[in-house]
């Protein structure tokens, strides 16, 4: 039935002549079948017609259907007479387009069903759920990590850790095909800057909980409080300066130190790595640049995660991002994302105070340019989070 339903596509928008045997399936039957289908195929059959896009986007169906990346999520900064407040920001993949539908996937982009707080800084994103630090308005610049559903306006604020050692990186892990519960990992970290442990907080248990230091104590690793993280396979993976990406699952067991090959090496530089890791069609990805050459990128993949093999997939000159060569990595651009369903990396250039949030598709060599950042000063370290819209309600209504 799924292909049918593929060939119905093609038919409708222009592929295939004939009619269309898909005409005569229920609503009920339609939504089903989408439900099996991976979300860049349920994406593409909106094409079909107005009906199957009406099925598709109503509300009803949310929760069944798989959902691809809609946007970006950011933030800009307002002065004010006592100082700068952060407002978060989304942005549409479709250039900032905004109709009914994507209003519906962010209804409030600004995120203020969050009260109390005078800021709220986005900080990481993981399958539709989203971790902010949030600043209250009081004379003490107290704070709380909150995360949050943008879709369904659902939150909970998290408690404290209760640890001596402070926290240098907080990161989101979520997979609500593994779990309906999300976990957010707290690495800790000794005087000199090196891992040691992490606290997790798991929603299922509504607490935080400690582990020390599994990655061995040979090897002293490093994670710089911006990193990118992959949440992959039920387990949350770093960039280490000690050229290996690093990963713990959500209970603390099981602990993996992924070494680079030799080419696969990248510069650190002040405010972080020159390196980018993500999650794509079930893999993680790395993106470094040559040392011998900064405008050429070269893409891997770890398509064995037991086995720890990394594969070489591309590379990607400056001159095919931008037309000319010499371009330096988190200088001129930033690498922000990987497409969670096909080969496209996503980037920021920065030129003369404006910054631009482009696409390049690595199958087609395709660069699309999508829009301009609403924050002018935006920086390195500033996030820009892929966002994937999700209709579970597993956190708290306080409706």
């Amino acid at each position: 039935m799924a292909m049918e339903l593929e060939r119905a596509t093609k038919k409708r928008c222009g592929g295939i002549d004939g009619d269309n045997p898909a005409a005569d399936l229920t609503d009920d039957l339609i939504v089903e079948i989408l439900s099996r289908l991976p979300a860049k195929s349920v994406c593409r059959f909106k094409c079909v017609s107005w009906r199957w896009r009406r099925l598709i986007s109503h509300r009803d169906h949310r929760k069944k259907l798989p959902h691809t990346l809609a946007g970006f999520i950011s933030h800009y900064s307002v002065p004010l007479h006592d100082g700068i407040v952060l407002i978060p920001h989304f942005d549409s993949i479709d250039g900032g387009e905004e109709d009914e539908e994507e209003h519906r996937l962010v209804p409030d982009p600004s995120l203020s069903f969050l009260p109390g707080y005078r800021t709220i800084f986005p900080k990481d994103c993981c399958n539709g759920l989203l971790l902010c630090l949030c600043c209250k308005n009081s004379p003490r610049d107290e704070s709380d990590y909150v995360v949050c559903n943008p879709a369904t306006q659902r939150w909970i604020i998290l408690p404290e850790i209760d640890r001596a050692d402070p926290v240098s990186t907080v990161r989101l892990g979520f997979d609500p095909a593994l779990s309906p519960y999300f976990h957010v990992f707290a690495i800790l970290e000794h005087v000199d800057g090196c891992v040691s442990g992490v606290e997790i907080f798991s929603l299922e248990t509504g607490a935080w909980s400690h582990r020390e230091n599994g990655w061995g104590d040979e090897d002293d690793h490093t994670v710089h409080p911006d990193a990118k993280s992959a949440f992959v396979d039920g387990m949350v993976n770093f960039i280490s300066y000690n050229s290996a990406i690093i990963a713990v699952d959500t209970e603390g067991k099981k602990w993996k130190t992924i070494p680079f090959l030799e080419e696969m090496t990248c510069e650190c530089i002040s405010n972080g790595i020159l390196a980018f890791i993500g999650q794509s069609q079930g893999h993680l990805y790395y993106i470094n640049f040559r040392d011998w050459d900064s405008s050429i990128l070269s893409v891997w993949t770890l398509d064995d995660y037991c086995s720890c093999g990394w594969s070489f997939k591309y590379n990607i000159s400056t001159s095919q991002l931008f037309g000319w060569t010499n371009m330096k990595l988190e200088r001129e651009y930033s690498l922000i994302a990987i497409h969670p369903e096909c080969n496209m990396i996503f980037y920021v250039f920065r030129d003369e105070g404006q910054n631009t949030l482009l696409s390049y598709d690595m199958d087609r060599g395709k660069v699309n340019s999508i829009c301009n950042m609403r924050d002018p000063f935006w920086k390195t370290w500033d996030p820009c989070l892929p966002y994937v819209p999700v209709f579970m309600e597993s956190l708290p209504d306080h409706a």
